[in-house]
C-alpha cells in the first residue's frame, strides 16, 4: 500500500494488522502515525505482519539539523519487518531511535544526515543482508564524528554481508588511522575526489567489490604512477576483491596524460577487475592498453572496458 501524508486520514484502520508492504510519501518530520490508531490518544502501535516499509520524508528548507524529537506514539513495533527504506531523513527519526525492529533484516537503506548513523549502531541487529547508506554533499560538518561512526558501521563491527556507502563528497581524512572501512563492499563518491584521496581509501577497503568515482581529479597524480618507468612495480597484480570500477575524470582534456597513467596503474593493479568504466575520451586507449598487457597479465583478458555512460 502506498499513500501520501495528505491521504493518511482516509486509511481504514483494518489495514494496520494486514499490511505487508507500506510506502509513505511526503511525510512531515513530526509525523505521529495517527492514521494507524483507533482514537486520538497516542498508544503503542504494532504492525504485526509488515515486511516492507519505505518512507519518503517531506523535503523542506530545514535540513541536516538535529531538530526536536517528534512526539509520536511511545512505541512503534515491526516484528516481521524484512526491508526498511528511509529517504531524506534529515531530522530526528523515531523509526531509528526507538522503534522495535527484528534482530535480522534483509535490506536497510538510509538516505540521511550523518548524526543519525549512531542509531543504526544502537540496534541489536544480528545480521543484515544488505546495508546502504547515502549521505549528500554538504551534510558532513564534523568529519571526526563521521569517520568514527562509519568505521563502526563498515569496519570490524559491520553486521552486513553487503555494505554500501554513497557520498556526495568525501570529507578530509584527519590521518590514515582515522579510516577503517574494512568490511565495506561498495563505495560511490559523486563530487570531486582527488587521486591521492582515492589511493588512501583503497588501502583501507580490502573487501571492496564495487567502486564508482563520478568526478575524479587527477591533477595531483603521484610520481610513482605518472612515470611509466615504474610500471613494472605494479604489473600483474595479485588477486583482490574489486570486480567493478567506474572512474570518470573531471576537467581533463581528451586522453589527458595523468588520467591515462592512472588508468594504466589501475588495470594492472586490480587483477579481479571484470568491468571498468572510463571517461569516453579514454575508451580507445584503455581497450588498447588492456589488449596489449593481456599477454603478460592474463587477468586482463577477461576485463571488459566501457565508457562511463554505458554501465553503472
Amino acid at each position: 500500500m502506498s499513500i501520501s501524508s495528505k491521504a493518511g486520514h482516509q486509511i481504514p484502520l483494518v489495514y494496520r494488522d494486514s499490511l505487508k508492504h507500506l510506502s509513505l510519501c511526503n511525510v512531515p518530520r513530526n509525523y505521529q502515525w495517527k492514521s494507524f490508531v483507533s482514537d486520538s490518544v497516542q498508544e503503542n502501535i504494532e504492525f504485526a505482519n509488515l515486511k516492507h516499509l519505505e518512507i519518503y520524508y517531506k523535503l523542506d528548507s530545514q535540513r541536516y539539523g538535529s531538530g526536536e524529537q517528534s512526539s509520536g506514539p511511545s512505541t512503534l513495533s515491526f516484528p516481521k519487518l524484512k526491508r526498511l527504506y528511509l529517504f531524506r531523513c534529515y531530522e530526528h527519526c523515531q523509526l531509528l531511535e526507538s522503534a522495535m525492529l527484528p534482530e535480522k533484516l534483509e535490506n536497510v537503506y538510509l538516505h540521511c544526515a550523518p548524526f543519525l548513523l549512531v542509531h543504526l549502531l544502537s540496534h541489536r541487529w544480528e545480521f543484515i543482508d544488505n546495508l546502504e547508506v547515502n549521505i549528500e554533499a554538504g551534510a558532513i560538518d564534523n568529519p571526526r564524528y563521521f569517520f568514527r561512526h562509519t568505521n563502526m558501521l563498515f569496519g570490524n563491527k559491520c553486521l552486513a554481508q553487503n555494505s554500501s556507502l554513497t557520498l556526495g563528497e568525501l570529507p578530509n581524512i584527519p590521518h590514515m588511522n582515522a579510516l577503517n572501512w574494512s568490511r565495506m563492499t561498495s563505495l560511490t563518491i559523486i563530487y570531486q575526489l582527488e587521486v591521492r584521496q582515492l589511493l588512501v581509501l583503497l588501502e583501507k577497503m580490502p573487501s571492496l567489490t564495487k567502486l564508482a568515482v563520478l568526478s575524479l581529479d587527477v591533477d595531483s597524480l603521484p610520481a610513482s604512477i605518472a612515470n611509466e618507468k615504474h610500471v613494472k612495480k605494479y604489473k600483474c597484480a595479485e588477486n583482490n576483491t574489486l570486480t567493478f570500477a567506474k572512474l570518470n575524470a573531471v576537467n581533463v582534456k581528451p586522453c589527458g596524460p595523468n588520467y591515462l597513467a592512472f588508468i594504466r596503474y589501475f588495470v594492472l593493479k586490480y587483477a579481479s577487475l571484470e568491468h571498468l568504466c572510463v571517461s569516453p575520451s579514454a575508451l580507445f586507449y584503455t581497450r588498447a592498453l588492456v589488449e596489449a598487457y593481456s599477454q603478460v597479465c592474463p587477468h586482463l583478458a577477461t576485463t571488459g572496458v566501457f565508457a562511463s555512460s554505458e554501465l553503472y
